[in-house]
């Protein structure tokens, strides 16, 4: 038996474990063709779709395995509404419920994908990386997506999350819009996002307009202002700081819900999490930059094989950390591997000596951040 029929077998037959009971023999046929991608994903290390389709173990031809691809890619039936969501949204039911505080941290920024193409993503924020747990792809070259795309993809993770949950948001200067942190301030949810030094903001004090520029912060300092109002309309009240670390060449300036200053800046730090996710999908991982997709609903739906694949390999990596597989297939005194690149690794040593793995995505709590 083949690494690839072996890797895809066993990925088929988790995906019928993690999803709901009960699917049409057509919607089967669906999921037996996402295992069939998710394990190109991951054996070709690419998403261009003949690339994937050389992993397809079955015995056809190249050319009739790439349209089998297509065709899923294509079929609107083949939606994160089915294939994702309902996973994802147990999973997050069980980790935060798992939790004394019910807290977790998700980031969400935009990268480009495909040809021509945006993905704006929300990520939990896990084993120092940031796994996806919802996203929207649109038309778009690289730079700011309209507002109401982010309140669009905020209310779509909003609705997987428990009641229980308690959420903080990330998010860099692209997402400093008041109806974001409106509604988010509506979900009960915690934020920090970065904003530019020249936003303007009313002061309690002098109950004057100033820019958070004239701070004029030095390397070393933070500056701390409660209680303001955010730009021209005064929207808050939120705490703004300003905050200029040893080693970087100028401040940043945040706009959060939190009063614990100290808190929000040690929060914001995790943000540039979800760039692991974006670089793994690109150029360290998958290169989904190079995928000749230009459909936002078509890129949308490879999203689904490779953020199962990016969760899978990610498992594994704290798998072998736990378990001591890492000494294994990388350095005994120290590793400098990603979760999710040593994921990888312990994936193809298993494959090597023959070892019985299965696809599991029930990730420990040990390693939220």
């Amino acid at each position: 038996m083949s690494d690839n029929f072996k890797r895809y077998n066993c990925i088929k037959l988790g995906l019928r474990q993690l999803l709901p009971k009960g699917l049409s023999a057509h919607q089967l046929r669906l999921l037996d063709n996402l295992a069939r991608l998710i394990n190109g994903i991951i054996g070709s290390g690419h998403t261009q779709l003949p690339k994937v389709a050389a992993k397809d173990p079955r015995a056809i031809k190249t050319e009739s395995k790439v349209a089998s691809l297509k065709r899923l890619i294509d079929h609107e039936k083949f939606s994160q509404e089915l294939f994702w969501l309902p996973f994802v949204r147990q999973f997050l039911a069980r980790l935060v419920n798992s939790r004394q505080d019910h807290q977790i941290t998700l980031v969400i920024d935009g990268s480009q994908v495909g040809r021509g193409c945006m993905a704006l993503v929300i990520s939990l924020v896990y084993a120092g990386r940031a796994l996806p747990v919802g996203w929207l792809v649109v038309i778009g070259k690289k730079g700011h997506l309209s507002q109401d795309l982010h309140l669009q993809l905020v209310e779509q993770v909003q609705a997987l999350l428990p009641q229980s949950a308690k959420v903080t948001l990330l998010g860099d200067g692209e997402f400093d819009g008041t109806w974001l942190q409106q509604t988010l301030r509506e979900f009960g949810w915690q934020w920090v996002v970065r904003t530019a030094k020249n936003s303007q903001y009313l002061s309690p004090v002098s109950k004057k307009w100033h820019s958070f520029g004239e701070w004029r912060l030095q390397p070393g300092q933070m500056v701390v202002r409660h209680r303001i109002g955010f730009t021209g309309c005064g929207w808050g009240p939120v705490t703004g700081i300003g905050v200029w670390d040893h080693g970087y060449k100028e401040p940043i300036y945040l706009i959060t819900s939190l009063s614990n200053a100290q808190a929000a800046t040690d929060l914001y730090k995790r943000r540039f999490r979800i760039e692991t996710f974006f670089s793994d999908q690109k150029s360290r991982g998958f290169r989904l930059e190079q995928s000749h997709l230009d459909n936002p609903e078509r890129l949308n739906r490879l999203l689904i094989g490779c953020v199962y694949a990016y969760w899978w390999l990610t498992y594994l990596g704290t798998y072998a950390r736990e378990n001591d597989w890492d000494k294994v297939v990388h350095r005994t005194e120290r590793c400098d591997l990603s979760f999710f690149q040593l994921g990888w690794r312990l994936l193809e040593h298993w494959q090597n000596i023959a070892y019985p793995f299965r696809f599991e995505l029930q990730l420990s709590s040990r390693f939220l951040f």
